[in-house]
């Protein structure tokens, strides 16, 4: 799962942005609500956590930014409010706005994880739990790929890039834009994770499932070439 931290607490950032990886989470970092807002309209997450004090542009506005559809591969992204803020009017103002859950500072990441995998659990049941697309069913929930008959347990990047690819059949992403969505901000542009990566999910799904276009990218198109 990619989340986006958006905080101007560096220590607390540090802190947040270790505790995260150790769960195996991606995370991006804001440190205000201008760089928040390009990150959202730019890369999709699948859960956000968003200071309210932010400098440039205050985080109830980068909220209400995301719920109006301008930030379209997030529009209904799980939002987490973390604020030192802690007067009832301002949490009932960022629910209202569309916050799904609201935390106070200071917490204990023990409920701050907690938290996370409850929104994240009712996002995801709140959508289909399969991902289907040709041949390929993705389990959104235990990331396990169905192939025909076949079952695989796929690692977290393994389902990163089928979630991408399957849900935009015949859609060409460059290897820029999937890097950007299995991989946190600081990846390397040289690196050959995709073609690795790609390989890997070939042989799962069929050598012609995912197609390069030379100087393009790669997309999913399904079984027809294999026929």
């Amino acid at each position: 799962m990619k989340l986006l931290l958006v905080e101007d607490e560096t220590v607390l950032v540090e802190t947040i942005q270790a505790r995260l990886l150790e769960q195996q989470y991606l995370v991006d970092v804001a440190m205000d609500g201008e760089e928040a807002m390009y990150a959202l309209q730019e890369f999709s997450y699948d859960l956000v956590l968003l200071d309210l004090g932010l400098p440039k542009r205050p985080g109830l506005v980068v909220l209400e930014m995301l719920r109006k559809g301008e930030a379209p591969l997030n529009t209904h992204t799980p939002v987490l409010i973390l604020t030192a803020r802690n007067s009832w009017q301002e949490r009932v103002e960022g629910l209202k706005k569309g916050a799904d859950d609201y935390l106070g500072k200071p917490f204990q990441y023990e409920e701050l994880l907690a938290r996370i995998e409850a929104l994240l659990r009712r996002h995801y049941l709140d959508t289909e739990s399969w991902l289907i697309a040709e041949h390929c069913q993705l389990n959104l929930e235990t990331k396990q790929l169905k192939v025909h008959d076949t079952i695989y347990d796929l690692t977290m990047t393994e389902f990163r890039l089928a979630n991408v690819l399957l849900s935009h059949p015949n859609k060409v992403f460059s290897k820029e834009a999937l890097l950007s969505r299995i991989s946190d901000q600081n990846y390397d542009r040289e690196s050959n994770i995709i073609e690795v990566y790609i390989r890997k999910l070939r042989k799962m799904m069929g050598k012609q499932a995912i197609e390069t276009l030379r100087g393009l990218g790669y997309r999913f198109c399904g079984e027809q070439n294999d026929k």
